[in-house]
């Protein structure tokens, strides 16, 4: 097997919940590769309640949300494809073959195209959706592993963790415009809300790079724990980042970078995000088997949920139930 290698709820939501018991709420939903289990698991982000398990094989591990068609594109590095599940019914629709490792992976706002980064192949692939194929791709880096795309769409960012760089692709010509080098083998990555900054996880020298997107060039350096794996950001204004082998996750001001907190998680944390309304971050945690939540503003773990077997989430994994 290949292993490529926690916010509170809105108490108005709650209230609501309790009230008026046949009321539907909007709601955040997690979906959480599970590699060595097989297996996705649905989590009720407001509640930390685990709501089902969804068999995918290939050992899933990358993660991302087309928020508008319902969906969740899940990545099998073993099996070399990309799953595709509806989001409301939890049932697995189709399945995308793609190259020799597909990892990292994002979802246009659109809806379409689905970016996918194939860590052997050393490309970026975009896939059809719909048609359930292979449109193109765009060499990269060695051993691309996170993506991220910008909320207009016009740019997407690739971590190329054995080049030590980031790819800075033009998604309307699917071109490399230019490149990045930043800290040692980055792998996760996260863009800001504006597309200016991107951020990258560097698991060789235990810190983040802050990118200027326009520049394309390094702007800072983070100092995080030992072998960061992925970043989260919040309106508020600060950065989530997990920890591998420190079994934390540090917090930094995204406009000083100063350090805010270093706080204690589960055991070997990977995938983190931000939920829909910034109130918290859910990091998922390998060896513990657990997803936590972590509120922004108190900077305080005030939830956990169980997940199936070795957890990865890397991605977008956070669903907005309408």
């Amino acid at each position: 097997m290949i292993r490529w290698r926690p916010a509170a709820p809105r108490p108005a939501l709650l209230v609501a919940a309790l009230l008026f018991p046949g009321l539907v709420v909007a709601r955040d939903i997690a979906f959480v590769p599970a590699q060595v289990a097989n297996r996705v698991s649905v989590i009720d982000v407001a509640t930390m309640q685990r709501l089902a398990d969804i068999p995918v094989d290939g050992k899933p591990a990358g993660v991302a949300i087309a928020q508008q068609a319902g969906r969740a594109y899940v990545t099998s590095p073993e099996g070399k494809f990309v799953t595709i599940i509806d989001t409301a019914t939890r049932a697995v629709v189709g399945r995308i073959a793609v190259g020799g490792g597909p990892l990292g992976i994002a979802v246009h706002p659109s809806g379409a195209p689905v970016y996918v980064a194939d860590w052997y192949q050393h490309r970026v692939y975009a896939l059809d959706p719909l048609k359930r194929a292979i449109t193109g791709f765009v060499a990269v880096g060695q051993s691309p592993s996170g993506l991220a795309i910008s909320a207009n769409g016009h740019t997407l960012i690739s971590a190329d963790r054995d080049a030590g760089q980031v790819s800075i692709i033009d998604t309307a010509s699917f071109t490399v415009r230019g490149t990045a080098k930043v800290g040692s083998r980055p792998f996760g990555v996260t863009l800001s809300a504006d597309g200016r900054r991107a951020y990258t996880a560097n698991v060789g020298s235990h810190d983040v790079s802050v990118i200027d997107v326009v520049a394309g060039r390094v702007i800072g350096t983070v100092a995080v724990g030992e072998r960061p794996y992925a970043v989260a950001l919040t309106p508020n204004g600060r950065a989530f980042v997990s920890n591998q082998y420190a079994a934390t996750v540090s917090v930094f001001d995204t406009a000083s970078l100063a350090p805010l907190a270093t706080l204690a998680v589960g055991d070997y944390p990977e995938g983190i995000e931000t939920t829909s309304d910034g109130g918290a971050a859910l990091v998922v945690n390998w060896e513990s088997n657990t997803v936590q939540r972590i509120d922004a503003d108190t900077l305080t773990v005030t939830g956990s949920a169980d997940a199936a077997d070795g957890p990865r989430g890397f991605g977008r994994f956070i669903w907005r139930q309408p």
